[in-house]
């Protein structure tokens, strides 16, 4: 066995994420019509003006989702006359609605038996872009630890996500590392950057030209494809 390191997407690979994201932003506006109604009265056009005008002025965040929905909150509430020492409280206070139903999402059904199974041979992380915290997931025993763009200062597809990985995973060769991913460009791109064997889980069989090291359609195939690159790399 040569693989030393296995690092998982969360979104879309190890659950569904639209709906939860759905929900999520479905609770928060609910909780904003009750505490800032004057938020009503801002279009979707002004609210997309905003969104520009944060992502413009905030490169330093671009990389962190929760970053810029709070600078982006905050900048919505001061937008129809709250002083901006409120308008900051009310969006911490919005933000942890969000993050609580962002959180609240169902591993697909295979998930934890692909996991647990592969806990007893190596070692599991985590990588992301999203804000989805894994540690307040039922499936957050398998990894021993988890990488975010918010923590590792950059998002997928760059390399510095997957070489953070291999730093806190204490992975000196990135070819003794797979990580699995739904996105070709971010997952399977980015993880090869870096130096990493990838497995593509193509969930919509896209049948595309491709550099994964291996391409599976369901999770159940995960493990074999993982058993196969490591018999290889042997």
């Amino acid at each position: 066995m040569t693989i030393e390191l296995i690092t998982f997407d969360l979104d879309n690979t190890l659950w569904e994420s639209h709906q939860v994201l759905l929900r999520a932003t479905e609770k928060t506006n609910e909780w904003i019509d009750e505490h800032v109604p004057q938020h009503a009265s801002l279009g979707v056009e002004r609210l997309k003006e905003i969104s520009d005008t944060v992502r413009r002025e905030r490169p330093d965040i671009a990389h962190d989702v929760s970053a810029f929905r709070l600078a982006y909150m905050e900048r919505c509430f001061q937008e129809v006359g709250i002083q901006t020492s409120h308008a900051r409280h009310y969006a911490r206070d919005a933000f942890a609605v969000f993050i609580h139903w962002r959180c609240q999402v169902e591993p697909y059904p295979d998930a934890k038996r692909l996991l647990a199974e592969l806990s007893t041979s190596y070692q599991l992380a985590s990588i992301t872009n999203g804000n989805a915290d894994v540690t307040r997931t039922s499936i957050n025993e398998y990894f021993s630890f988890n990488v975010s763009a918010e923590n590792a200062g950059a998002a997928k597809p760059s390399a510095k996500i997957f070489l953070l990985a291999l730093e806190l995973g204490r992975v000196s060769d990135p070819s003794r590392a797979i990580h699995v991913g739904d996105s070709l460009r971010e997952d399977i791109e980015g993880a090869a950057n870096a130096g990493m064997k990838t497995v593509w889980l193509d969930h919509e069989r896209h049948q595309i030209e491709n550099d994964a090291t291996a391409v599976v359609n369901d999770l159940t195939d995960v493990r074999k494809a993982i058993k196969e690159i490591d018999r290889r790399s042997g």
